[in-house]
């Protein structure tokens, strides 16, 4: 692979144990957007809401791009910096760290079986 070649893809989070499968990507959308998708699945979320399965889905809209840009304080591409900074156990800060930047999202969220 060349170095013009640039993921649209990464996972963050993708795990399997006695309590559940969690997982959570980030992907860039053709239109420019950045999209967050995650799911958890069994006792876990048992546990905390009653059911087997939480999703949810969080949207950085293109022109809001530079506002994460600048909060990762990097000049990786913008996937590489999320990998580097939210792999992992580190994904459970992502959330927070879009909130107290200020960098504007659209959610969406399902609980369920």
């Amino acid at each position: 692979m060349g170095r013009w070649w640039r993921p649209s893809k990464v996972i963050l989070r993708q795990n399997r144990d006695h309590r559940g499968f969690r997982y959570l990507a980030a992907e860039l959308q053709s239109n420019g957007d950045l999209v967050f998708v995650g799911q958890d699945l069994g006792a876990g979320v048992s546990e905390s809401l009653g059911c087997s399965e939480y999703e949810w889905q969080w949207t950085i809209k293109a022109a809001d791009l530079p506002k994460l840009r600048a909060a990762l304080q990097t000049r990786k591409p913008v996937l590489a910096a999320l990998k580097q900074r939210f792999a992992g156990d580190e994904s459970v800060r992502l959330y927070a760290f879009l909130c107290a930047c200020a960098v504007p999202f659209e959610t969406f969220s399902r609980i369920g079986d």
